[in-house]
């Protein structure tokens, strides 16, 4: 079958990749030239800059760590120093408690809070088949002091939004699975015994095989190069600086700028798909209800000292809502991936903007490093001039999922399945860089029911 798909980002080229090893005639279109989308990397003054994604877990057998291997991409994982994370919370930076003695001890939550946080394994779950904000499910399974203390920064740090807007089924069905099994305590437990007894049966994968495959992974050059090499794989199937203009549905096989395909795929942003389909249709108005939020990034280089020190201890740290900072978070890039900064360099990437904060994006640069600057000097004590400073923008990058926003999907791709057209990208199903990879399954798999 002839298929078109439109958008070049990463969930449009895993997308057509899936399609072609399916046995399809495929041709990618891509507006900019370049592929890619928002993912991409860049060096700048010798520090490694990543334009939207910068890692995935190595879980999914059909991730991003598998098409990599595949696609010969050479991959890091993130180094052990990178484990502590912090929430600044209170005027102060505090650690994550990673164990139930540091638990114990932590200032993050009150006694109270902590007394809460125990109970959840005695609250109710909610309904089958509810939806609700992350954060009311987080407020109802650990109480208000975790909710605002460690879930709500940590879907800052997924979606940069307020928690109280994100869906818990979309958002994080892993936790929505385990309230409606018991909790979330008894969920895990659950799963480690489950995959404890299927490694002892031979029934699941090795313990060693999990063990190479986990923890957080990247392309030794930036996520860019898993881009670049699918791109490449493809070939003069992927037509980059190609605006499609227009999409005439039909259930015969709907045309692209005239030209007639068995199946078209819209990897393009919802909002901007929403221009190419017929005004008024069915489709437009499903695909109107999807949005975006705009959001900034500031690389911060320093050369390391005493005064960067902070700047070495964990992953990052992301800020709790009412707080004074107006970043969103700080990734500590050299300390999670050393070679994207020079030697004897500290190199920062601070997250500003999203739905949290949408009018942050539209600053301009000099405004951005300087309230860059100045909410790491507060919560770090960095405030020495840096050797970098550089900004990065995404105008729609991060896809938000708000509360219902799997019947959404649903209603979306019930509208576009009369034309053969199939929905793909961050809008839909999974915004991260393993979802984009698994995706393409899903895309395959509902192609292959036209094939006759």
């Amino acid at each position: 079958m002839r298929v078109c798909v439109i958008g070049g980002g990463l969930g449009g080229l895993a997308a057509a990749r899936a399609l072609v090893r399916a046995g399809h005639d495929v041709q990618v279109r891509e507006a900019a030239p370049r592929a890619g989308g928002v993912i991409g990397s860049s060096r700048v003054d010798g520090f490694l800059r990543e334009h939207a994604a910068s890692s995935f877990l190595g879980g999914p057998a059909h991730g991003a760590l598998a098409l990599c291997q595949e696609l010969g991409v050479d991959v890091v994982k993130a180094a052990a120093a990178a484990k502590r994370r912090w929430i600044f919370l209170d005027g102060k930076l505090r650690a994550l408690p990673q164990s139930p003695l540091a638990f114990a001890r932590s200032d993050l939550l009150t006694w109270r809070g902590k007394l809460d946080v125990l109970r959840e394994p005695l609250r109710p779950g909610r309904t089958p088949g509810e939806d609700e904000s992350v954060h009311a499910f987080a407020a109802r399974r650990f109480g208000a002091e975790a909710a605002r203390a460690i879930v709500a920064p940590f879907v800052t740090g997924v979606f940069a939004a307020d928690a109280h807007d994100v869906s818990l089924e979309a958002g994080f069905p892993r936790l929505a699975a385990f309230d409606e099994a018991g909790g979330v305590v008894r969920g895990m437990l659950g799963s480690v015994v489950a995959a404890i007894r299927g490694s002892v049966g031979g029934r699941g994968p090795r313990t060693a095989e999990v063990k190479t495959r986990s923890g957080m992974w990247a392309p030794r050059a930036g996520v860019g190069a898993l881009v670049d090499a699918l791109a490449a794989e493809l070939g003069d199937r992927v037509q980059r600086a190609t605006r499609v203009e227009a999409i005439e549905l039909s259930a015969e096989g709907s045309r692209v700028d005239g030209e007639r395909f068995g199946a078209v795929v819209l990897a393009m942003p919802a909002q901007l798909a929403t221009s190419l389909v017929p005004a008024g249709s069915e489709l437009a108005i499903r695909l109107a209800a999807f949005t975006r939020a705009p959001a900034a990034q500031v690389y911060l280089g320093f050369r390391a000292g005493p005064e960067t020190a902070a700047a070495a201890d964990g992953f990052g740290f992301l800020v709790a809502q009412g707080e004074e900072l107006r970043t969103l978070g700080v990734v500590f890039e050299s300390t999670v991936w050393p070679e994207r900064a020079p030697a004897g360099h500290v190199l920062l990437r601070c997250i500003l903007g999203g739905a949290r904060d949408p009018d942050a994006a539209g600053l301009l640069d000099e405004e951005l490093v300087a309230i860059a600057r100045r909410d790491i000097e507060h919560a770090l004590g960095i405030g020495g001039e840096p050797v970098h400073a550089s900004v990065v923008r995404w105008p729609r990058g991060i896809a938000q999922y708000r509360v219902g926003h799997k019947d959404r999907v649903r209603e979306a791709v019930a509208a576009a399945r009369p034309a053969r057209v199939v929905l793909a990208g961050a809008d839909y199903r999974g915004p991260g860089v393993n979802d984009l990879c698994v995706d393409a399954d899903v895309v395959a798999a509902e192609v292959a029911q036209w094939r006759a």
